[in-house]
């Protein structure tokens, strides 16, 4: 379903060997929608990495939780995670900071790591007997299949759309080749190993990972967790977890795999530093951000305040995350945001990039011009469908509710605001005589 839009972005990949090259396309077929499009990408991947390390501690806990380790209870104090979170988000950020081969390289070795434990994970779970996956989790194992028989489980299709809302996250890795195009190798083969291959591993992995655990819990077993964990019953939270689900089995291998569950929200979050920095400092070279966001040491090769800035606003949404009253609405915010970046980023381009491709206009590719409009439309038209289930099933697939017509108007918010920051900013270069 996806593979049009990997073919697209391999051809802006090989086509835009620049930082930020996506965005350096779509601002060229029409500079306002463009920059919107791609702040409100950047913004939200702002919010995605915030969750992403709260979330690592928070697995951690929930790991120690299910191990009966005593710290467990310290590592979820509200404060202690918070502080837990900051040191974690400092230390990815200053890597960068310091070097950015070194941001590149931590970035390569994390997520080789998680991919990794990712694959083990999902590999063990195969090879175990249901037997003894039933046994070790006990009573557990049990309330869940109890919990399982009070629930009607509807709908296919929605079941598979919904499955795939967990893959929005894909999209991040499909166009990080792109991001940092001026720092790989400028050929078509690099080009096409990037984005095809990170498109094809993580959508392969994936279903190998959840096929492995709906075989070796059985899918009454995580619906049961499921609906224990929506209206907290017992231990839902943990069940409904595969990671804490691997602790429970309790034999070595299952309890290091458990732990290393923890690198599976850390590897992402390294990407999306670079990626953040990567597309400030394309913003600010094209002046539409001040000027000091696309500060580069000449020692390190890093963009630092663009980095500085990601961290600020990482550490603040964190903090209001965990410890003000405001967490509810960023929640709120944060389970929108799936829907923010599929709308008002990817179908926006898309959507630009259909009318400009055909109206014959400059594709910019070096491509056929009918073989673009027809990668467009289908891939538009994929989108489309996701995008209709998550607004008319938005209780299902991003666990909020709300009018079709209310959470569109609530997703496109960044997305006004990038158009309105180019505005004021194109009239302030226009007043300067220094914008064209």
């Amino acid at each position: 379903m996806f593979i049009p839009g990997a073919l697209i972005w391999y051809y802006i990949t090989r086509q835009y060997p620049r930082t930020a090259g996506d965005y350096v396309y779509f601002s060229r077929l029409n500079p306002p929608i463009g920059f919107a499009a791609w702040f409100n990408f950047t913004v939200g991947e702002m919010l995605y990495d915030a969750v992403l390390v709260y979330f690592a501690i928070v697995q951690l806990g929930t790991v120690m939780q299910a191990l009966n380790n005593p710290l467990a209870n310290v590592v979820l104090n509200p404060r202690n995670e918070f502080i837990l979170a900051v040191i974690l988000i400092i230390v990815l950020i200053m890597v960068n900071v310091v070097s950015a081969r070194a941001g590149l390289t931590m970035f390569a070795v994390m997520s080789l790591a998680a991919l990794a434990t990712f694959v083990a994970s999902a590999v063990y779970v195969l090879l175990l007997p249901r037997g003894i996956i039933e046994s070790s989790l006990g009573i557990e194992y049990l309330k869940a299949l109890n919990e399982a028989n009070k629930v009607s489980v509807t709908g296919g299709l929605y079941g598979l759309l919904g499955m795939a809302a967990f893959t929005t996250a894909v999209w991040a890795y499909v166009n990080y080749p792109v991001t940092i195009g001026g720092e790989i190798k400028r050929d078509r083969l690099t080009a096409l190993l990037g984005v095809i291959g990170m498109f094809a591993l993580g959508g392969l992995f994936f279903a190998l990972f959840i096929t492995a655990f709906l075989k070796g819990f059985g899918l009454r077993f995580f619906i049961g967790a499921s609906y224990m964990n929506a209206y907290g019953v017992d231990n839902g939270y943990v069940l409904v977890n595969p990671g804490a689900d691997l602790a429970l089995i309790h034999t070595p291998v299952a309890i290091a795999l458990a732990y290393s569950s923890v690198l599976w929200y850390i590897a992402p979050v390294t990407g999306v530093i670079i990626q953040i920095s990567r597309y400030l400092l394309a913003f600010s070279m094209d002046r539409v951000l001040p000027r000091a966001f696309s500060y580069v040491s000449l020692r390190t090769h890093s963009p630092v305040v663009a980095h500085l800035v990601d961290l600020v606003i990482t550490v603040t949404l964190m903090y209001i995350l965990v410890l003000t009253p405001l967490s509810t609405a960023l929640l709120y915010a944060i389970n929108l945001d799936a829907l923010v970046l599929l709308v008002f980023t990817f179908m926006a381009s898309m959507l630009l990039a259909l009318v400009m491709h055909a109206r014959g206009g400059v594709t910019k590719l070096n491509v056929d011009r009918r073989a673009l409009v027809a990668l467009d439309v289908i891939y538009l038209a994929v989108l489309s469908i996701f995008a209709y289930y998550w607004l008319t099933q938005s209780q299902y697939y991003l666990s909020i509710t709300g009018n079709p017509l209310q959470l569109l108007a609530e997703s496109s918010a960044i997305f006004v605001i990038g158009l309105a920051i180019f505005t004021v900013v194109s009239y302030i270069r226009r007043r300067e005589g220094g914008y064209h």
